[in-house]
Order: structure tokens, then sequence, then C-alpha cells
């Protein structure tokens, strides 16, 4: 009798609207929205550098270009919302609230589209046109594409009991339609560059080559093995292992003569082991830790070596090789797949300078003669070879003053990333201040140099 009974209570009450796949949709809801709401504040408070994403690494190069953004506002935050909307809706399936139940199962199917077809066009625009994927980025998008998929194979058997006729092909238009709106706001508005800025340090001191300075008081490590001699250069007759001078915050002395200064340390990089951009003689000089294989720094070369034009004989740029390859640098847990080889690269620009100093501006051209593109490893040590002679250069890559000159410049990108607060390369050092990643146009860099330095 009693289990008579229990079936015909089952027979009479509603049929659910909802069951198990339910807790499986929001499941993978909450957990996409949580990825896109940290890429989301995490973006807004790093001004794009987001925990996680090394400078140069795939990520980095999703989040800061300008597909990840959509009318200026970031895609991830409407994402959120989308993730948002439907997770929020599928409380209203209801058998109970038939009325609410349809509008919202028609909400949820045109929200399951939506989700399918932003995936497809945000993933394709990794593929295609920028050429690197997020894995945050493409985790979220595959969570709630699964949460959809769900729901769709779900949706008839709700429609049923709701006596409601979906029409699946209304929702492929809409995410068709959202598709195009999404594109046409990336293509034709796409966010703006924001203007280069230079993060203030502190401590500041000038990095003119004061012939006339007196030299501040330096505290020398203990040497090492002395080098193979080398040719002289013009600037420091004495090329020791590099120096650490003491500066004084209260009253900063003018950089020495032959050294260039770090902003808020006591660290000052031997100038004649590094190459030059521009005169000596110009009155200003700033300088720039770049890495070859970094497409961000090759397009800021080519915009310093315009402004150096530009300001006939005012300004001078000080290259600092600072290779973004574990191979060498500590501060690097994982070598991006554009690095690879990275410190072989530095080592030859470095090895260039000191065996041959005069011929390294004609090595700098060759080298990024296109700012598009890496030379092949081969064909840069090949070129480098014919310039200063093949054992010259295999002795200088192999010096301990290459390999020395090359953990401090990693140092000094310790250094400014700590102090600055950004790990984003290139870094530009302009008197006691840094400029974090690349200027948007050679013009925006002319712009704030002409500030900074007073350029005329």
């Amino acid at each position: 009798m009693r289990k008579a009974k229990r079936e015909r209570e089952k027979q009479a009450a509603p049929a659910q609207l909802t069951g198990s796949w339910t807790h499986a949709v929001r499941i993978l809801l909450f957990s996409a929205a949580i990825i896109t709401a940290y890429l989301w504040l995490a973006t807004l408070a790093r001004g794009g550098q987001v925990p996680g994403c090394g400078p140069e690494s795939d990520c980095e190069k999703v989040l800061s270009s300008p597909w990840a953004y959509w009318l200026g506002i970031p895609v991830s935050l409407l994402g959120l919302g989308l993730y948002g909307a439907f997770f929020i809706s599928t409380f209203s399936l209801k058998i109970g609230h038939q009325q609410k139940a349809r509008r919202a199962l028609n909400s949820l199917t045109l929200f399951s589209f939506a989700i399918l077809g932003a995936a497809v066009w945000f993933v394709g625009v990794q593929a295609v046109a920028i050429g690197a994927f997020c894995p945050y980025c493409c985790t979220a998008h595959g969570l709630a594409s699964l949460a959809a998929i769900i729901f769709l194979s779900q949706a008839n058997g709700i429609g049923s009991q709701l006596s409601v006729r979906l029409n699946f092909g209304t929702g492929i238009g809409v995410a068709l339609g959202l598709v195009a709106v999404v594109a046409a706001g990336q293509i034709k508005l796409p966010k703006e560059q924001p203007a280069p800025k230079i993060v203030d340090l502190g401590q500041a001191q000038t990095n003119a080559p004061i012939a006339e300075a007196k030299p501040a008081r330096t505290i020398k490590p203990a040497p090492a093995p002395k080098p193979t001699p080398q040719p002289a250069p013009t600037v420091d007759p004495e090329p020791s292992t590099p120096a650490v001078t003491t500066v004084t915050p209260a009253n900063p002395a003018p950089a020495k003569a032959g050294s260039f200064h770090i902003p808020k340390s006591n660290l000052s990089l031997d100038t004649s082991r590094l190459p030059l951009l521009g005169s000596p003689k110009a009155p200003h000089r700033i300088g720039c830790l770049f890495d070859y294989t970094c497409h961000h720094c090759r397009q800021l070369h080519g915009h310093i070596r315009t402004a150096i034009e530009q300001f006939g004989g005012q300004l001078s740029c000080l290259m600092i090789p600072m290779p973004l390859d574990a191979n060498c640098n500590a501060q690097i847990k994982r070598t991006g797949r554009d690095h690879v080889d990275a410190c072989k690269y530095a080592k030859i620009c470095l090895a260039v300078q000191q065996s041959a100093p005069g011929k390294y501006d004609a090595f700098d051209r060759w080298l990024f003669s296109d700012h598009k593109t890496t030379k092949p490893l081969a064909r840069v040590r090949e070129h480098a070879a014919n310039l200063v002679g093949a054992a010259a250069l295999n002795k200088a890559v192999a010096s301990a003053t290459v390999q020395q000159q090359l953990q401090q410049n990693i140092r000094v990108y310790e250094l400014n990333t700590k102090n600055g607060g950004n790990s984003s390369m290139p870094q530009t050092i302009i008197k006691d201040g840094v400029m974090f990643g690349p200027a948007p146009s050679g013009a925006a860099l002319q712009s704030l140099l002409k500030k900074a330095l007073g350029l005329k």
C-alpha cells in the first residue's frame, strides 16, 4: 500500500526543470567568473600587468593588446557580466513559476549562444591577430562554453515541460550579431595606447657625461681574474669589474664620467662596457634595458634611433642587453618561446662592444634593420664574427667580463622591477625615473623626452 501511494504521489508531483546538470553548469560559470574577475581587477590595479603573466609572455601580449578592450572597456568586464547574468538566471527555472521560467529559458538560450560566439571570436583573435594565447582567458572561455553546451543539451527538454518551442536559429543569429558588434568596435575603434610615462624612483642624479665632475666614492668588489686584453675603449681606460657607486640621497653628486647611475640604488654601470647610440659628448643620456628577442624592445629601439637623430647631438642612449631567458637570468622562471637563446644574443652584443667598440654602431644598425622579426642566432653570430673576427668574438663571448656585465644588467632589471613595481620590458632609464614598456610611437617618445630632459 505504501509503495503504491508513493508511486501515485510521484506521478502527481510536477516534473523538475533542473537537475544535477544545473549544479555542474553553475560551478563551471562560477569558476569562469572568478577567473574573469581576477583578470579585470588585476588589470585595473596593475595597469595591464597580471601576476603570473611575465614580461613578454603570451599572457602579457594578449592582455596588453588593443584586442583586450572594446570601446575602451576591458572585455573581461563584459565577460564577467555575461557569465553573471547566465548564473543568476539559472535560479529562475522553477516549474511553479512558469511565466518567469519561460523568460529565463529564452534568456539562458541566448546567453549560451552569446558565450559560444564570444569564445570563438576571442580565441580566434588570439590565434590569428595576436599570435599568442592567454591561458587564463582560454580557461575561462572553455569553462563557460562547457556550461553553455550542457545547458543547450537540456534546453529542449525544459521547453517541452514549459510548452515552449525553442528556435536555435535565433540564438545562432544573436551570437553572430554579438560577434559582429564586438568585431566592429575593436577594429574600427581600437583602444588608444596610453601616453608613455616615467615612474619617478627618486634620488635624482644626472647621467650626462660630465668629464669635470668630481667622482663619487666607489666601492669595488673583489677583483675577478684578469681578462684578456681588449682594444682600449675611449671612455674609461681601466675596464675592471663594474664598480658600485655610493650615492648620498640628500645631496646626490653628478654622474662620474664613464658611469651611468641606476635610480634609487647605489649601482652605477661602466659605460665603456656597454654599447652607446649617439654621440658620447651628447649633454643628455638615457639608458635602455632591452632584449633583442622582445618585440616591444625592437620597436622602442627604432623610436630611440629616430629621437637621437631628431635632437641633433643632444641625446645619446646607453644600450643595456637584458635577456628574458631563464638560462642566465634568475629573475625569469620560465623562458618564453620567443626568448629562447636570448642570453646568447645578449652576449654577442656585449662581445662586439668589448672586441671592437667602434664597430658596434654598424652591427646594431644591421641587427635592428627589421624591427618586426628576430634574425636567426647563427646568422647574427656570423655577421658579428665578420665584423670583429671569429677568434676575438669567441674569446669575448666566453670572457669573465661579458659574463659579469650581463649579470649586472640583470641586477639593474631586478632593481627597477622592485623599485618601480613593474617588470615590463623594455625599461628606459631617464634621469631618476624609468619608463616601463614601449612608447606607442616615435612622436610620443620625443614628446616625453622633451619634457623630461628639456630638449629642443
